[in-house]
């Protein structure tokens, strides 16, 4: 068919959908940003990765416009051009495909430069595939012009890439595909460059400028020569010493060192050298959970605040926006907040949240590449990585080398890592067994430091029967001790303190309870009385009492309990828990005359164990055995009830070997299970490898799943005291749970009701609640808030039922207890999980 000039072609249709400005100025625009962003990621980065071709792959993003599949969608430009609907039957629609074949094309059909026309067809987010089949797109009129546009912007940015991609996978190709991405974003903004103005390039490149500065896009020069005891309120000690020595160039560096030892300020007085240096452009730092990202945030928005006062650090996860104090939140759904967009949050120069923000970008995942782009020469602090099962634990070592890739500077933090675990991080064997240890890996090579430990401590270890746990923790409070009890599940630390209340005498000791069950604004106000009470100022510090949690309590919290009583667990997650054990300088009550662990023994001692069948070693592990992998609950039994006392931090390496190397002569019933574990292991392991191949692999656009192995599927409970719908039934007033007055309108999303309703969420199994989701039906004022697998539920008495209907559901709940569900076994399983996983999880 007839074609039309390129520089006659559309990119953006103006307010009043004539067309706006040309393919080639939004083109130019596009190029001229990627320049612009390009110069701040510094020459080694830039080096390493060849970037010099990239501002032309961003400049030719969407040359698949100069196409009347494109073109035919502004009818005035249509009626323009003279065409009839009719003749543009059947043409191709999707530009980003035809701007795929156009630069492949222009690459002179080279197969092995394929993947760099690939990048540029996807910078909607999604790869189009790497080979892809002629389509109708107008003939070779139409694909005359696309050539000459190419040619043109050629002259202007410079020549395509020369060679191709070290692998389909490389970091060069996808550093390219995010920055192509986020450039289109910026010359999009209307604002900036609106769809009815022809600009100069000097025009365009200012306005860039102010566009890029006006975000806080850019990572501006921290303040130099600042003293760690200006970074911190106190000095450094050894270890923090010795890591800002030892970061000297991107590369891997892992910290290993006890609870306490001061590793988070490690890594951020090593963040900072890379930063004055100019060898790194921003920090993220990635947690294990959303509350332990919320716990730090204020402590890193402390140190951003010392290094670059005009910088705000963002928080990344699922759930920051309902963080109204915090500067940086506004609005999810309004657009005021460029870095409100989950997929544009590792853009900004300083960030902390979940360690999932960062691993979708090694799987496969809309936008996957902007995060690597996103990551690249920055700093990136994993901390809490022994915490991860192997699924999650593949994908972290994924992450890690794109990193090194990327030329980012990687910081590990870890008190109970393993040999072999630190020897998958670095790519490095280790020779040393020292502790506290950095490995330090850079293009230099790999070296390990090792560092005097602090002064350490000795903990009295003793395993006890769980009966006569209660009655020694609250005689041990009434005695001015604060004693926190950590339990494996939810229900146990239910019924611990149902226990403990049961036993306590009037006006005895404060007993609490932490765990996730509890609705979000609860969990909220919990988390910062018992923290607030128990950390090492102590200002509310009670005098005596007990309080009984989940894992919530188990790392990156700063508890100093003077007595702990815990369920048997792995040896990592043991030391971990210990780790709140006289965590402080303090004086303690006259009872504690030393730091003491009291462990519950499971059903069988550790000589019965080894006598006992797969299924008595299960039954005897309880619930435990539904949260972690019984073979090595056996492993960690067999080693701790040979131990009366623990040294720490010298014996934290003996602890955590013993536990995880091969071991001889077990058991047959042992061998089974470590078998079963092995087979899990490299299940896990397989999956994680699958999602993480984006050309094999459909992009998914859900960016809030696959970063954990999840094999209890979780539902949203929002608790709401009272709806009243309205007369014309297009809308409804709620009061929730905890007092706020919310309304919900028909077709209309309001930011706070979403607050209202997520400060009232909970979650529970999916299981428990399948039924009532599968038949739930809202009307359409409700449609907009409660998606997917979420119900709207009230109390009556003490028993929950769905919302309009009152349906009532297999679920209990409690303002001192949170949600209460009886023990039964599931009726209906979507897939295959077993008994054991039914309701119990990893309690974060």
């Amino acid at each position: 068919m007839r074609s039309v000039r390129h520089e006659d072609c559309w990119a953006k249709t103006t307010l009043d959908g004539h067309p706006g400005i040309s393919v080639e100025q939004h083109g130019r625009t596009a190029g001229i940003i990627a320049e612009l962003l390009l110069s701040e990621i510094g020459e080694a980065c830039a080096s390493a990765l060849e970037t010099k071709s990239f501002p032309i792959l961003a400049a030719l993003h969407d040359v698949g416009k100069v196409s009347p599949g494109f073109q035919q969608q502004c009818a005035a430009w249509m009626s323009l051009r003279g065409y009839k609907p009719h003749e543009m039957a059947g043409l191709e629609k999707d530009h980003g495909k035809i701007s795929q074949t156009a630069v492949f094309n222009a690459l002179k059909n080279k197969s092995s430069m394929r993947f760099w026309a690939a990048v540029v067809g996807a910078h909607h987010g999604k790869l189009k595939g790497d080979r892809l089949q002629s389509r109708a797109d107008g003939g070779s009129g139409w694909e005359t012009e696309r050539q000459r546009l190419i040619e043109s912007m050629i002259g202007e940015f410079g020549p395509l890439p020369s060679h191709a991609p070290a692998s389909p996978n490389s970091a060069a190709l996808w550093f390219a595909s995010g920055l192509i991405s986020v450039a289109d974003w910026l010359a999009s903004d209307e604002g900036t460059f609106p769809a009815d103005r022809v600009m100069s390039r000097e025009e365009i490149a200012r306005r860039a400028r102010n566009l890029v500065d006006a975000i806080g896009f850019r990572f501006g020069p921290v303040r130099k020569g600042l003293r760690f005891d200006q970074l911190f309120p106190f000095c450094a000690n050894e270890l923090q010493q010795a890591m800002v020595q030892a970061t000297q160039r991107p590369g891997v560096y892992v910290v290993e060192a006890s609870m306490g030892a001061g590793k988070t300020e490690a890594a951020l007085a090593a963040a900072y050298t890379m930063l004055s240096e100019h060898k790194a452009r921003g920090i993220y730092f990635a947690l294990p959970t959303q509350a332990t990202s919320n716990r730090i945030y204020e402590r890193f928005a402390s140190y951003v605040e010392q290094i670059d006062p005009a910088s705000v650090p963002r928080l990344l996860h699922g759930a920051s926006w309902l963080n109204q104090d915090l500067p940086h939140v506004t609005d999810r759904r309004d657009g005021t907040e460029w870095f409100a967009s989950s997929r544009r949050g590792l853009l900004a120069p300083f960030g902390v949240g979940t360690l999932d923000q960062a691993l979708l970008g090694v799987l496969a995942v809309k936008h996957f590449f902007v995060r690597q782009y996103a990551l690249a020469g920055k700093v990136v602090i994993l901390d809490e990585v022994h915490s991860y099962d192997m699924f999650t634990g593949t994908l972290v070592d994924l992450l890690v080398r794109k990193l090194r890739e990327l030329q980012a500077t990687v910081i590990v933090l870890s008190a109970t890592l393993t040999r072999a675990r630190r020897l998958e991080l670095t790519q490095h064997s280790s020779i040393s067994d020292a502790y506290p240890l950095i490995s330090a890996c850079d293009n230099l090579g790999f070296q390990e430091i090792s560092v005097r430990p602090e002064s350490g401590k000795q903990v009295a270890v003793e395993l006890m029967d769980v009966e006569q746990l209660p009655d020694k923790a609250l005689q041990s409070a009434q005695q001015g001790a604060c004693v926190l009890w950590i339990r494996n599940t939810v229900a146990d630390a239910q019924e611990t303190y149902r226990r403990l209340n049961a036993e306590n005498r009037q006006g005895g000791p404060v007993v609490g309870l932490l765990h996730s069950r509890f609705p979000y604004y609860q969990r909220e106000y919990i988390e910062r009385t018992w923290m607030g009470a128990l950390d090492k100022a102590g200002r509310t510090r009670p005098t005596g009492c007990v309080l009984v949690s989940t894992q919530i309590a188990e790392q990156s919290v700063d508890i100093d309990a003077d007595l702990l009583i815990t369920d048997i667990a792995p040896t990592d997650m043991l030391l971990q828990r210990v780790g709140r054990l006289w965590r402080h300088e303090r004086r303690r009550p006259d009872g504690c005359a030393r730091p003491e662990v009291w462990i519950m023994k499971p059903g069988l001692d550790a000589e019965a164990l080894r006598c006992a069948s797969v299924a008595g070693i299960l039954a005897a592990f309880g619930k435990s055995a539904r949260i972690y992998a019984p073979y090595v609950l056996l492993r960690t039994i067999a080693i701790w009830s040979d131990c009366s006392t623990i040294q720490l931090p010298h014996g934290i390496r003996d602890l955590i070997e013993a536990t995880y190397r091969d071991a001889r002569d077990e058991p047959d019933a042992w061998r089974e299970l470590r078998e079963r574990l092995v087979m899990e292991r490299e299940k896990m392991a397989s999956k994680a490898l699958r999602q993480s191949n984006p050309w094999s692999v459909p992009l998914d656009d859900k960016e809030d799943v696959q970063t954990r192995w999840n094999t209890c599927p979780s539902a949203r409970l929002f608790l709401a005291r009272k709806v009243v719908a309205w007369a014309d039934n297009a809308g409804a007033t709620l009061e929730m749970m905890d007092g706020s007055i919310c309304t919900m309108g028909a077709y209309r999303f309001d930011i706070q009701t979403a607050r209202a309703l997520h400060r009232n969420l909970v979650r529970v199994p999916l299981w428990r609640v399948a039924k009532q989701v599968s038949a739930q039906r809202y009307a359409q004022w409700a449609k907009e808030y409660l998606k997917g697998d979420a119900l709207l539920v009230s109390l009556a008495d003490d028993r929950i039922v769905t919302i309009p209907d009152c349906n009532p559901l297999d679920l209990q709940y409690r303002d001192d207890l949170g949600i209460i569900m009886p023990d039964r076994e599931p009726r209906n399983r979507c897939h295959a999980i077993t008994r054991e996983e039914e309701d119990e999880s990893y309690d974060w």
